[in-house]
């Protein structure tokens, strides 16, 4: 988990304030498969009515969206879920970044040479 967590919010100080809350709602949400934002946050204890907890809130979950989370609006709620093919895309992503910088000769190798 650590390893993700990392992925996620980086290694800086403040950042790793967030880890013990972030592994939380990732094994509440992978344990539940969906949430809503209200039930999370009331799971968490931020009231969302508070401009602080809010911020508190999003700063835990904004760095999820396009690594492993996904929102899904019905109505007025707002569930959340996790999703490996989207964390799959975001780690395709950066091996194909790591090939382009690292490599001398990055169009002559193919992915299958590479592992």
């Amino acid at each position: 988990m650590e390893d993700l967590l990392y992925l996620i919010y980086g290694n800086h100080p403040k950042s790793k304030k967030l880890y013990a809350e972030a592994e939380r709602i990732i094994n509440l949400i992978k344990e539940k498969g969906e949430i809503s934002r209200e039930e999370l946050s009331a799971t968490l204890g931020l009231d969302m009515n508070s401009q602080t907890n809010k911020k508190h809130f999003y700063n835990l979950i904004s760095p999820m969206f396009g690594v492993i989370l996904v929102s899904e609006r019905r109505g007025k709620t707002v569930y959340y879920h996790l999703s490996y093919d989207m964390f799959r895309v975001y780690i395709d992503g950066i091996r194909r970044k790591a090939k382009y910088y690292l490599l001398k000769n990055p169009d002559n190798v193919n992915d299958e040479d590479s592992k």
